[in-house]
C-alpha cells in the first residue's frame, strides 16, 4: 500500500486566459481579468495557508508595458512569489526589447520567472498539423519552451540579469536531452541567416550548453523516470524543482503525484539530492518558510 506525505502546494494561474482574443472583453477589459485573477488567488492563499505555500502572478502578457506593471503590483502589494509567463515562441518573443523591463523588475525584486507554453492549433502562426492526436501539447509545446529559453539565451537575458530565476516547466522542454547540439552552434555560424550569431557567441561567458544550465526547471515528465533523471543529470540537482502539473490529469492530480513522486525516487538515488528536490531548492529559490513544506516521500 503506498501513502503519500501531504506537501505544500504553489499555486500557478490556468493556462492562456490572459492570452484570449475576445474582441468584447478590449485591452482594458484584458488587464482587469488578470488583475482580478491575481487579487482573488492572493486571497485564496492568505485564506488557506497550510495546504498553499504561496502563489504565482499572471500578466497581460500581449501588453509588455502592462505586463510588467501588472508584475510588480502583484509582487510587491499582493505577495506573489513571481510571474507566469504563458510564452509563446512565434508571437510572443520575449527575447525583444520591449520585454526588457519585465526581466528586469523580477530580477530587482527578487522574484521568479515561470515560463510555461501555450500554443494551439487555433493560434495565429501555429501549424495546424499538430493538431491530431493533440501533437501541439504533447510535443509543441516543448519546442515552445526549448526555442524560447534558448533566444533568451543568445540574446543575453542572463549577461543583463545574471540572477533572474528564470523557471521553465516540464524540465527544460529537449534541452538537457539535446545539450549537445547547443554547443555544435559556434561551428555552424555561417549558416546564420541574420549574421549576428557570431556577435552573440562573444558575449556568452560560458559554451551555450553551459549558459543553458542557469535555467531553473521542474519535474513535471508525465511519468517519466529516464527523463527526470537526464534533468537532473544535465541541470544539477539544485536547479530543479518538484512539480507535476496536478491537478491537469483525468484523477484531478491522483495520477500525476505520486507517479512524478515515483519518478523522482527512482532516478535520484542520493537521499539528500532528492530531499533539495523534494523541498529545499524550492525554500532557497523562491524565499518560502519551510513550515509548509515537508518532503513528499512514499511509504509502505
Amino acid at each position: 500500500m503506498t501513502r503519500i506525505r501531504a506537501t505544500g502546494q504553489i499555486l500557478a494561474p490556468i493556462p492562456a486566459p490572459q492570452l484570449i482574443v475576445n474582441p468584447s472583453l478590449g485591452e482594458p477589459g484584458l488587464v482587469e481579468l488578470v488583475r482580478r485573477n491575481n487579487e482573488e488567488m492572493a486571497e485564496l492563499v492568505e485564506r488557506y495557508p497550510e495546504p498553499f505555500a504561496g502563489w504565482i502572478a499572471a500578466t497581460p502578457l500581449a501588453d509588455p508595458d502592462a505586463a510588467t506593471e501588472e508584475a510588480v503590483r502583484s509582487v510587491r502589494e499582493l505577495g506573489a512569489l513571481g510571474v507566469h509567463l504563458e510564452e509563446d515562441a512565434i508571437n510572443l518573443p520575449l527575447h525583444e526589447d520591449r520585454y526588457e523591463p519585465l526581466f528586469a523588475a523580477m530580477e530587482q525584486l527578487g522574484a521568479a520567472v515561470w515560463l510555461h507554453p501555450f500554443r494551439t492549433p487555433a493560434t495565429p502562426g501555429a501549424p495546424p498539423e499538430t493538431a491530431p492526436f493533440l501533437l501541439w501539447q504533447v510535443v509543441g509545446w516543448t519546442f515552445d519552451t526549448t526555442i524560447t529559453v534558448c533566444r533568451l539565451m543568445f540574446a543575453g537575458i542572463y549577461d543583463r540579469h545574471p540572477d533572474l530565476k528564470l523557471i521553465a516547466h516540464h524540465g527544460g522542454g529537449v534541452i538537457p536531452h539535446f545539450a549537445g547540439r547547443f554547443d555544435l552552434i559556434p561551428h555552424a555560424g555561417k549558416l546564420d541567416p541574420t549574421g549576428r550569431l557570431g556577435e552573440q557567441l562573444e558575449r556568452l561567458q560560458k559554451p551555450p550548453s553551459e549558459c543553458l544550465k542557469m535555467l531553473y526547471v521542474d519535474t513535471a515528465m508525465f511519468g517519466a523516470e529516464h527523463a527526470v533523471r537526464c534533468v537532473v543529470d544535465f541541470f544539477g540537482p539544485g536547479h530543479v524543482m518538484f512539480g507535476t502539473d496536478a491537478p491537469f490529469d483525468t484523477t484531478g492530480g491522483s495520477y500525476f503525484i505520486p507517479r512524478t513522486i515515483s519518478d523522482v525516487e527512482g532516478a535520484v538515488p542520493d537521499e539528500p539530492e532528492r530531499a533539495m528536490i523534494f523541498q529545499h531548492n524550492a525554500e532557497r529559490i523562491l524565499g518560502i518558510g519551510s513550515r509548509h513544506r515537508q518532503p513528499a516521500s512514499r511509504a509502505s
